[in-house]
């Protein structure tokens, strides 16, 4: 039976793979190894079966006096023809596992490649959380070493408040096969919070059973901090702009209207916003349409321009100056 050459991910490289140049030279040793003990099995092979012919020549020298590949019994040539072909099948077997082992080695390199080079952290764990796999981008994200993290569970660095949640959405990829996409935070090695956006995908065994799982990683606190900020920045500037005692409105060159307050909504005594915003500057609002004119072109030519009066109408037509 034909042996099934062995994966070149190590237990001691399980978590964090080493350099290119380390991998070649262990797969290096350990081809010089393979070849060296095939060799020695052949020898010895050959060895044993000289001693057993060793035994034969002087019989049959001394029976029949020349000897020649026919005198000897049938047994015997069968004998050395099987070891004869033995020899050849291992020969033939050891360059087939140099083969496999070089193609399974060269996959590898390129998994490594694009994992190590990708800013996306990259990992295998098993159902119950054990990390099998991490990319180097863990070791440039989060701070851990290699060691650091193969001591440690998957979920060991998960905020507790989120834990629970991960758990969970791993129990239903367990029962389902199928993986999720959620964001939790996790614990950066200077005790900081960094949020993640996870996506999950399962590995299946030979029976079709949830087996680990391939988990991508991807920072995105930067972004969860800028959307908050645009939010907080958002909230105040609505605040000032819906508690002003003045009216406050935005507006395209032809006069309609994109956002009022509700300062501009009473004085011009619509019934709501909605309402409002459904008028025409040019034509619902000014007096009259030039002045509406007046006021675009000093927008766009004067340089200190900073305010201007011009006569307005209420949506019942009650004139005001503003």
């Amino acid at each position: 039976m034909q042996k099934r050459p062995k994966t070149i991910l190590h237990d001691d490289d399980s978590v964090s793979g080493p350099p290119s140049e380390s991998m070649s030279a262990s797969l290096r040793r350990t081809e010089r190894r393979e070849w060296w003990l095939w060799f020695a099995s052949i020898v010895v092979t050959l060895v044993l079966t000289l001693g057993v012919l060793s035994f034969i020549v002087p019989e049959l020298a001394e029976h029949k006096g020349s000897i020649s590949w026919m005198s000897f019994p049938q047994a015997v040539r069968g004998l050395v023809a099987v070891v004869l072909l033995f020899d050849l099948y291992t020969i033939y077997q050891q360059w087939q596992i140099h083969r496999i082992r070089r193609e399974l080695f060269q996959r590898e390199e390129l998994f490594r490649l694009i994992s190590d080079s990708a800013t996306d952290m990259i990992a295998v764990v098993d159902m119950e959380g054990r990390r099998i796999y991490n990319s180097r981008s863990y070791q440039t994200v989060l701070g851990y070493s290699a060691e650091e993290l193969r001591a440690s569970s998957s979920l060991d660095q998960i905020h507790p408040d989120d834990r629970e949640r991960v758990k969970q959405a791993a129990e239903e990829s367990r029962a389902t096969g199928v993986g999720q996409t959620l964001e939790y935070r996790i614990r950066h090695k200077n005790g900081t919070w960094r949020v993640l956006e996870s996506t999950a995908s399962v590995i299946r065994d030979a029976k079709g059973a949830p087996e680990k799982f391939v988990i991508v990683n991807r920072d995105i606190t930067e972004r969860k901090s800028a959307q908050e900020a645009l939010r907080l920045a958002d909230a105040d500037f609505k605040s000032v702009v819906e508690d002003a005692p003045y009216g406050i409105y935005r507006a395209n060159g032809d006069g309609q209207l994109f956002r009022v307050n509700p300062a501009l909504q009473m004085m011009l005594r619509y019934e709501s916003s909605a309402e409002l915003l459904k008028a025409n500057l040019q034509l619902d609002v000014f007096k009259l349409p030039v002045e509406f004119h007046t006021l675009m072109d000093l927008f766009n030519h004067a340089e200190d321009f900073k305010e201007a009066e011009a006569e307005w109408k209420c949506k019942d037509g009650t004139p005001i100056t503003v």
